[in-house]
């Protein structure tokens, strides 16, 4: 499986192109898998057009580096429909390539409105490790405190999980936060004297907020721009072109009228900006008068007459090796152009870039990178969407058949063909087959033909029988059975528990008791358990939590406490959660008394002495679960430490308050009741629940199934 690593811009110049293409360098140089060729997968979320990134990987590097296609995030709103559709694709990108690859890495956005909540969320639903990318104007005491606040603030603002670290770029570079005006500036790429040495960061960094995996130097070197670079990226004509390595550009200046007070300065490496309508002025009174040996190249702007016209007033330049480009766009135009120019590393060549990726790698931290993610995690921490993907991918995996007797329900039919075409489970629908296609052409629903549809009047007898049988201590008449099989849930389950299907969903039009109760009469509890309890998944923002019981068992003694901790443990390891149980109560240890409490304290016991393997605490307050501060105040013991996953609740009234509390509260979404303790899966749906509340139920329950 490939680490998925994704940059984030914490800065504007930090040349994010550039360390983009040092790690992939970096990663290639000290990759696992030597035999194989393409090793990394890059993704970016801007338009390929706008990324330089990609750009020159499919120019040079194509042969080790897969590019994928972009995923904009450029343009749209944070949490809109469109934004939504493509995290998904993003998820989708990488989760099908994570077998791949070695390294799947991503580039962050930059330059949007939402390009903080953006570059938060897509990182922590993919449970990226992330590299925080900022720079440094200077190394003051000062600048660096500063800085520092800076990022405890955005940290503090932003919980970020699978924190790699944070590299510090361009320090003590002159261009941070300038930008380059050719119009009003003359001298432009000269270097900015400065003679301080560089204090290494690290150092003084107090808080050591994350791990520093490098401070890289701002270096002259490596902004050298080519006479060539520039003309190249100007794409103009020329006359007369000495291409040489060696001719670097130093100086941009603009033959103007104060072209006199320009005579006697000394214009080393430097490109001359010319109007052609001024070339006899600049001909007579600046060339006669100056050592051609200083300058590179000219540029003559506006030129509309021929090319042989141009020669024969440009001689005196030529015969000097002084490379001569014209254009017919006027001076303003090219300048518009430079401006973008910015040392643009696209137009750079090879060895260039190939320099640049060494230099700037050469500062990274092997052993900051290369560790393991697992290092910062007690376990594995799902993101809500990483979670919903992986109930989608388990399920292919099972395709189960899931039953669903309230085929009449727009929201089942949705959800149904969703999973079918989708391959999440194949669904089979109880009920009048023309009537329910009826529905669905009214609505547009196009129903796969693989959906299986069970007339319910054609099936009720053959059942009745069976239905006697297991309900014979209750005195139930042939037509009392009659009577309830009229009912599809209680149909349903029947067909659930005779084998023909693996599961049943239910509960967007019925009561919860009217899908839990013959579930109940009719499945019966498995031979490990003896009590059905339920659990919700709380998709929280940047965590998947597990509550119980909040739906079934109205005050549990200790004993049936301890199974359904249990029971919960073992739903959680089915969803590939690694549990770490939470025994919740209004005291913490033994700061408190009561029955309530007296019964957490037991119920703790008989796990700890059934399941020896489950890591678990109670009685604890719900702060003291889930914070390690508080948890280092209340419970220092703790083998939870305040990373809590799973929450037991004492009883059905807190229970059922807590998880519509906070799922009202915070806007999230919760999945359940999910049961557990039946001998063969049923879940209960919301009344209120949405199309994808069905599909993740529908999921859930192909996952349960044996």
């Amino acid at each position: 499986m490939s680490r998925i690593i994704m940059l984030i811009p914490l800065d504007k110049d930090i040349s994010l192109t550039s360390l983009s293409l040092s790690l992939i360098y970096f990663f290639n140089k000290n990759r696992f898998k030597k035999e194989k060729v393409q090793s990394i997968l890059y993704l970016s979320c801007v338009k390929r057009l706008l990324d330089d990134t990609s750009l020159i990987i499919n120019k040079y590097f194509s042969k080790i580096v897969h590019v994928s296609d972009s995923i904009d995030f450029s343009e749209v709103f944070f949490n809109s429909s469109e934004y939504l559709f493509l995290l998904n694709k993003m998820m989708d990108e990488c989760y099908h390539n994570k077998s791949l690859y070695e390294v799947i890495l991503i580039e962050g956005i930059k330059n949007s409105i939402n390009a903080e909540e953006i570059n938060y969320d897509i990182s922590q639903n993919l449970n990226a490790e992330v590299i925080f990318i900022s720079n440094l104007k200077n190394t003051s005491f000062e600048y660096i405190k500063n800085k520092e606040k800076k990022i405890n603030f955005f940290l503090k603002q932003k919980k970020y999980k699978n924190i790699l670290g944070i590299i510090f770029n361009k320090i003590n570079s002159p261009f941070i936060g300038e930008k380059y005006n050719f119009i009003k500036k003359l001298v432009l790429l000269k270097e900015t004297k400065n003679k301080r040495e560089l204090i290494i960061p690290k150092k003084m960094f107090k808080n050591n907020f994350v791990p520093i995996i490098a401070c890289i130097p701002w270096n002259k070197k490596m902004i050298i721009t080519y006479a060539m670079d520039l003309l190249n990226f100007l794409n103009l004509q020329y006359i007369n072109l000495i291409q040489k390595k060696t001719h670097i550009i130093e100086e941009i200046v603009i033959f103007d009228e104060s072209y006199i007070n320009m005579l006697n300065k000394n214009y080393s490496n430097a490109l001359i900006i010319v109007s052609f309508s001024r070339i006899d002025v600049f001909m007579n009174m600046f060339i006669l008068n100056y050592n051609s040996n200083k300058i590179r190249c000219i540029i003559l702007t506006g030129v509309l007459k021929s090319k042989k016209y141009t020669v024969s007033l440009c001689n005196a330049l030529i015969e000097r090796s002084i490379s001569v480009f014209f254009t017919k766009k006027n001076t303003i135009d090219i300048l518009s152009e430079l401006q973008t120019f910015n040392f643009n590393i696209n137009v750079k060549n090879f060895i260039y870039i190939e320099r640049l990726q060494k230099y700037l790698s050469s500062f990274f931290s092997y052993s900051t990178i290369m560790v393991s993610k697992k290092k910062y995690n007690f376990s594995i921490i799902y993101s809500p969407k990483e979670f919903c993907y992986n109930l989608k991918l388990l399920s292919k995996k099972r395709n189960k058949r899931i039953i669903l007797p309230e085929s009449y329900e727009i929201r089942i039919l949705k959800a149904a063909s969703i999973c079918c075409n989708s391959g999440i489970a194949q669904c089979v629908l109880l009920g009048d087959s023309k009537k329910i296609y009826n529905i669905a052409n009214k609505i547009g629903i196009n129903l796969n033909k693989n959906i299986e549809i069970i007339n319910p009047t054609l099936i009720r007898q053959k059942y009745i029988s069976r239905f006697l049988e297991i309900r014979k201590g209750k005195n139930i008449s042939e037509f009392s059975a009659e009577k309830q099989l009229e009912d599809n849930t209680v149909l349903a389950t029947l067909i659930l528990e005779s084998n023909y299907v693996d599961g049943l969903v239910s509960g967007s039009v019925n009561t919860t008791s009217d899908t839990i109760r013959p579930a109940l009469q009719i499945i019966k509890t498995n031979l490990d358990s003896f009590l059905v309890s339920s659990i919700f998944f709380m998709l929280l923002p940047n965590q998947v939590l597990i509550y119980g019981d909040c739906a079934i068992n109205i005050d549990p003694t200790a004993e049936e406490l301890a199974e359904i901790a249990i029971q919960s443990a073992d739903s959680a390891k089915i969803f590939g959660i690694e549990a770490r149980i939470a025994m919740l109560s209004y005291s913490t240890g033994c700061s408190g008394f009561g029955h309530q409490v007296e019964k957490v304290k037991k119920a703790t016991y008989i796990v700890k002495n059934k399941r020896p393997d489950l890591i678990i605490d109670g009685p604890i307050q719900y702060d003291a679960a889930v914070s390690e501060k508080v948890s280092k105040l209340k419970a220092p013991s703790s083998p939870i430490s305040g990373t809590a996953n799973v929450f037991i609740f004492p009883d059905l009234n807190s229970g059922n308050i807590a998880y519509k509390a906070v799922q009202r509260s915070s806007n999230i979404l919760s999945l359940g009741p999910m049961l557990q303790g039946l001998r063969k899966p049923v879940n209960d749906l919301s009344r209120g629940a949405s199309v994808e509340d069905i599909i993740y139920t529908i999921a859930l329950t192909s996952i349960q199934s044996r």
